[in-house]
């Protein structure tokens, strides 16, 4: 290896562990209102370690759209507090998790191409500060889209990005958790509180529960500005 790319290489590890204690400084910051997390009680993983990052989608050498939004869905096999998506050498994209992660960590980052080309990916996860190896994806951004956007229908939805994430029978961390949403699953918002800090969602199953609004782990598009006030 040439002198300048060991510099180059010992320069984004620099970076990167950087970017790591930031985001782990978020998660101490975080207001109590975001703080909607428990531990995931089935043994799995465990708090301490680096985590190890798998890529679930897209494959590598897949073709995507550019000026889509191409969505990440990455797991680890241990306790991950956050997340950095590389393109190019450069960050991209971050993700802080919910504070209270442990075990197996699962999340979907997000990135849209501006222009055609191949692009090198990498993710990195995090606890605290400790960086894992990165996981690498090779993608190939063409002109063409895989087909035209939704018009607006009216409804204000929203989708979960990361795991270990709970659902209250109210508007904030003292009311009572009913459970915990899977990564990557849709609800319907129909409604918020005073000051919009948590949003009233409907599953699939009907069921109505409260969702914390933080856009690092729900989000939501659509008719979203008008939304009533709901009890």
């Amino acid at each position: 290896m040439t002198n300048p790319t060991r510099a180059r290489a010992a320069l984004s590890l620099v970076l990167l562990m950087l970017v790591g204690s930031l985001l782990a400084c978020t998660l101490s910051w975080g207001e109590d209102e975001d703080q909607d997390a428990t531990p995931d009680d089935s043994g799995g993983g465990g708090s301490g370690g680096v985590p190890t990052v798998h890529i679930l989608s897209p494959q590598s050498g897949q073709q995507v759209p550019v000026n889509q939004r191409v969505d990440i869905t990455v797991e680890t096999n241990s306790t991950a507090t956050s997340f950095v998506l590389n393109v190019g050498g450069r960050v991209a994209g971050t993700k802080a998790m919910p504070p209270g992660q442990s075990g197996p960590t699962q999340a979907i980052l997000s990135w849209q191409p501006d222009r055609e080309g191949t692009f090198s990916l990498e993710v990195v996860g995090f606890n605290g500060a400790s960086a894992g190896l990165p996981a690498a994806l090779l993608l190939e951004v063409s002109g063409t889209a895989s087909g035209s956007p939704d018009g607006d229908t009216g409804v204000c939805s929203g989708r979960v990005l990361v795991s270990q994430l709970n659902y209250r029978a109210g508007p904030g961390t003292g009311a009572t958790k009913l459970g915990q949403f899977d990564v990557g699953e849709t609800v319907t918002v129909i409604g918020r509180n005073g000051d919009t800090s948590w949003y009233k969602v409907q599953r699939t199953n009907a069921q109505q529960v409260w969702a914390v609004n933080n856009t690092q782990w729900l989000q939501v598009e659509g008719a979203c500005s008008s939304l009533p006030l709901a009890d």
